[in-house]
């Protein structure tokens, strides 16, 4: 199975920020991942690059492991010199265009979408999946308005690629975004954020498995 073949298959997709994680960046990828992640996204904003690589390498070593991906937010040269799966843009980042003449087509990469507008863009410029949101509002995303639940049918059905529906959401309302439409979720605080991040971790994927992926 191809990279992208699997990027079809993930149903809980998990970031890691040392900002907001309870323990150390490589002990909260184990934990996740063990807990049913199919995919991490690293996003660390302010650290230096050496400083960066030389986490992702050691969070790469436990995605091979255990046949999670490994996705690397916004640093695009970093992806193949830590040989990740992909990475993830945001709408100030370059375009997924431009990231493919990069990394390559083999590589998987993700874009931040806010709107219907937003989602057909990324799709026509070659991303193989969107990230929708922020569903609620986010002190991770403080700067993006929240989209609300209702537009993940609206871009599911605007789209083809996979969707991931991101932002705030909880095990308190996950079956509200599952309601929606969602069947691939990203999941930040709540899961790395929490006390056991493993066992936060199997709730969500538990809640996860009862529902069909689309």
């Amino acid at each position: 199975m191809t990279r992208k073949d699997f990027l079809h298959t993930i149903r809980l997709y998990v970031l890691i920020s040392s900002n907001i994680a309870k323990k150390s960046v490589k002990e909260t990828a184990r934990l996740v991942i063990d807990g049913g992640a199919d995919a991490v996204q690293l996003r660390e904003k302010t650290i230096s690059d050496s400083k960066f690589i030389s986490l992702a390498r050691e969070v790469r070593d436990i995605t091979t492991k255990r046949g999670s991906l490994l996705i690397i937010n916004d640093r695009v040269h970093v992806v193949r010199k830590v040989n990740a799966d992909g990475i993830h843009l945001g709408q100030q980042d370059m375009s997924a265009l431009e990231a493919r003449n990069i990394i390559g087509d083999e590589k998987i990469i993700g874009v931040s979408t806010h709107s219907i507008t937003q989602a057909r863009q990324a799709q026509k410029d070659g991303a193989d999946y969107i990230a929708i949101g922020p569903i609620y509002p986010t002190s991770t995303k403080g700067h993006e308005p929240s989209v609300g639940i209702e537009i993940i049918h609206e871009i599911s059905e605007a789209v083809s690629i996979p969707i991931i529906a991101i932002g705030a959401i909880t095990l308190e309302n996950l079956d509200e975004v599952l309601k929606a439409g969602a069947s691939r979720i990203a999941v930040c605080s709540a899961i790395i954020g929490s006390k056991d991040i493993y066992s936060s971790t199997r709730q969500f994927k538990e809640k996860l498995g009862e529902t069909k992926a689309h």
